[in-house]
């Protein structure tokens, strides 16, 4: 490391001793001066000759070497700097591996900048010094006669991807009409000569990305993922990933980041492309996994705590979703720079609380504190369910029918509708409702389990049941569907039959207060009466306060 270090040092005082004697020269002899600065040229050139036959071939070599073999990137970059007046061809060999190295190392500007050297390396001299002034100073809005003279670098040297990349960015910053479209002509004439600049291309499918053009977007990423898949290379792959995710290609997505090792996943977006991308494909528990890896190595990111809440929905860890929740409160940064996730949070929350904790009261406080645009995307509005679960049937209806104004067809809207009708008892009128619906709302089963519901109230009890035990074959695990089939049951004397809809209510929620209820007037019903108690007993153990059960189990003590 001394040596190397000493050598430039000792290169410029022999050439400061030969510029001495040939002085010296001079002044005594002119023609010895003469032979003493020619001899000091040629060794010069020797010199550089040598090592670009012999030297800096060998070093290239063994960096490739140690880069392949998976050394340290610091030894291939040590390695490397030992070739400063590498040039040519040779020259942007050594400049592109050392920028993968100091990639690697993270050293993102490093590399950018041995990048910038390669290509400058293949130019002749007198281009090179004349293009090199082209990125000594990048103005923020530049002037015409700055874009005019980009132009005229370009025919100068027509191959050289990074002068294209940044007239483009350029005029990019002219935000002209005209420029814009110029722009994007000189970036789709860079990907082609960019093959081999992960940088410039990651730089290009960002661009794309943010700016509509997924052709040049999708364009790069095909060259990054087919020519720069090595995980120590840092371009940006959870873009790249959310992208494929975006394009309904999770596969793609998840072969691009599988390839990242752990300790290289630095952002939340890594662990969501391979989470989201194995959720996608049906892998639950593998993408369960990956969420539990994520949180353990980056515990402050909320999107990731959101992700495992999520998954945890999807595998009926509802005590998991609700921990997934409270942790990510707890990383929300404060004051304005949080404000959006909050608004996000308090979403989330009150989903949880109405569909999943039976919590209409609590989702209705949290929605109201939201603006509406940030109310969700839900299909009736999420605040129109929740008023229609609270029993506020008046008030939705009439929001309701201004919906359907504007979506007249809209099947969920018109079951929506029928719910209405339903809380308000109206009966006579929801048969009938129902009947005139077409068939996109036959697909549903709300739709037979209202329409079973009407029926029974108007002592139609054998067409009820038969409507009502459809709505459960369509939806086996919606728990209101199975217990209102089984009462559906019991109306005509089957209580087998009921028994065993109220059995899978059970499977669906074991501690399900109705369910074990009703199982236990089932048991009484079929003269099973140890079997009741037994029921109302765990009813009991789960629902201390349950006045119906302790009345029921009272009774049968009694006999």
């Amino acid at each position: 490391m001394l040596s190397a270090r000493l050598r430039p040092v000792l290169g410029l005082l022999l050439i400061l001793v030969v510029v001495v004697l040939s002085l010296e020269g001079f002044r005594q002899e002119p023609r010895f001066g003469w032979i003493l600065a020619g001899t000091l040229l040629v060794g010069m050139w020797l010199g550089w000759a040598i090592r670009q036959v012999w030297i800096y071939p060998a070093l290239l070599a063994r960096a490739e070497i140690l880069w392949s073999a998976g050394e340290p990137a610091s030894a291939v970059a040590e390695c490397l700097d030992r070739a400063p007046l590498a040039t040519g061809e040779l020259g942007y060999r050594i400049h592109l591996l050392r920028s993968a190295a100091h990639q690697a190392l993270g050293y993102r500007d490093r590399a950018w900048l041995d990048l910038l050297e390669g290509q400058l390396s293949r130019l002749p001299l007198w281009k090179r010094l004349v293009v090199a002034r082209a990125f000594r100073k990048v103005p923020d809005l530049p002037s015409a006669r700055r874009l005019a003279w980009g132009e005229r670098l370009i025919r100068l040297a027509p191959r050289m991807a990074r002068l294209r990349h940044l007239q483009g960015i350029l005029l990019l910053r002219c935000g002209e009409a005209e420029a814009l479209h110029q722009a994007w002509v000189h970036f789709e004439a860079t990907l082609p000569l960019a093959w081999d600049d992960p940088l410039v291309l990651d730089d290009l499918m960002l661009a794309g990305l943010q700016h509509g053009r997924e052709d040049v977007a999708e364009r790069a990423l095909a060259v990054l993922m087919a020519r720069h898949g090595d995980p120590r290379l840092s371009w940006d792959r959870g873009a790249a990933g959310m992208h494929l995710l975006r394009s309904g290609h999770p596969a793609e997505a998840l072969a691009l980041i599988q390839a990242l090792p752990p300790e290289r996943r630095t952002q939340p977006q890594h662990w969501l492309v391979e989470s989201i991308s194995r959720r996608r494909l049906g892998d639950l528990e593998g993408s369960w996994q990956v969420a539990e890896a994520a949180v353990r190595q980056l515990p402050e990111a909320f999107r990731l705590w959101m992700e495992r809440h999520q998954i945890a929905l999807e595998l009926r860890r509802d005590d998991e979703a609700l921990r997934s929740l409270e942790r990510g409160w707890k990383v929300i940064p404060g004051g304005a720079e949080g404000e959006s996730l909050r608004q996000e949070w308090q979403l989330r929350r009150a989903e949880f609380a109405f569909w999943w904790e039976d919590q209409p009261d609590l989702a209705k406080s949290l929605l109201e504190k939201l603006p509406p645009e940030h109310q969700g995307q839900h299909h009736p509005p999420l605040l129109l369910q929740i008023e229609v679960a609270l029993g506020e049937y008046e008030t939705a209806y009439a929001e309701v029918i201004d919906l359907l104004k504007a979506e007249p067809g809209n099947p969920e809207l018109l079951l929506l509708q029928a719910d209405c009708l339903a809380g308000m008892e109206t009966w006579e009128a929801l048969l009938p409702y129902l009947n005139g619906l077409g068939e996109a709302c036959r697909e549903y089963p709300a739709f037979w389990h209202l329409r079973g519901l009407a029926q029974a109230n108007l002592g139609d009890h054998l067409p009820a049941r038969l409507d009502l035990e459809r709505a459960v074959r369509l939806d086996p695990q919606h728990l209101r569907y199975l217990l209102d089939a089984g009462h559906g049951c019991a109306e005509l004397g089957d209580w087998d039959r009921a028994e065993g809809h109220w059995r899978q209510a059970l499977q669906v929620d074991g501690r399900s207060e109705e369910a074990l209820i009703h199982l236990a007037e089932a048991r009484r019903e079929l003269e099973d009466l140890e079997g009741a108690r037994r029921y109302l007993r765990e009813c009991l153990l789960h629902h201390p306060d349950s006045a119906d059960a302790q009345a029921r189990l009272a009774e049968l003590e009694a006999n």
